[in-house]
């Protein structure tokens, strides 16, 4: 078993490449929304809120951007499966949303380059699906 381990992340140039693909999108939707791109391990590599978002939407952009690094799943998959949880084990669920940091909303997806993750991206301002729908299509700018 080796030592050390040989992970790739996003570049700060993908990075700006994902948030460029979600701000323009975003622009063609007419839509205000706040935009997070993280490497792998959850580290904030590009932000953007664009005139006229909210406040709010920044800080939840960073927190689905994190869980999405944490979980490796999209903010929409983890929150169903919490969701389909809930009767089973309240206390899973009540003890992940605990967790600080950690959202279960639309709008946070996993960047993947060959299966592997490499980063997330996560947008707020929109809808739900609006928030999915630009992060989704960002997420695709990566390429290598």
């Amino acid at each position: 078993m080796a030592d050390v381990l040989d992970e790739r992340s996003i570049s700060l140039a993908g990075a700006q490449r994902v948030l460029a693909a979600a701000l323009a999108l975003a622009e063609k939707m007419d839509i205000q929304v706040s935009v997070a791109v993280a490497g792998r391990a959850g580290d904030l590599k590009a932000f953007a809120r664009m005139d006229g978002a909210s406040m709010l939407s920044g800080e939840t952009a960073r927190r689905k951007v994190y869980t999405v690094a944490m979980t490796g799943r999209s903010t929409k998959e983890f929150g169903s499966i919490l969701k389909s949880e809930m009767s089973e084990e309240p206390e899973l669920f009540h003890g992940m949303i605990g967790i600080d940091g950690i959202i279960a909303i639309e709008g946070g997806v996993p960047i993947r380059l060959k299966g592997a993750l490499v980063g997330a991206v996560a947008v707020s301002g929109g809808s739900s699906p609006q928030d999915q729908e630009i992060a989704e299509t960002a997420a695709r700018a990566i390429t290598a």
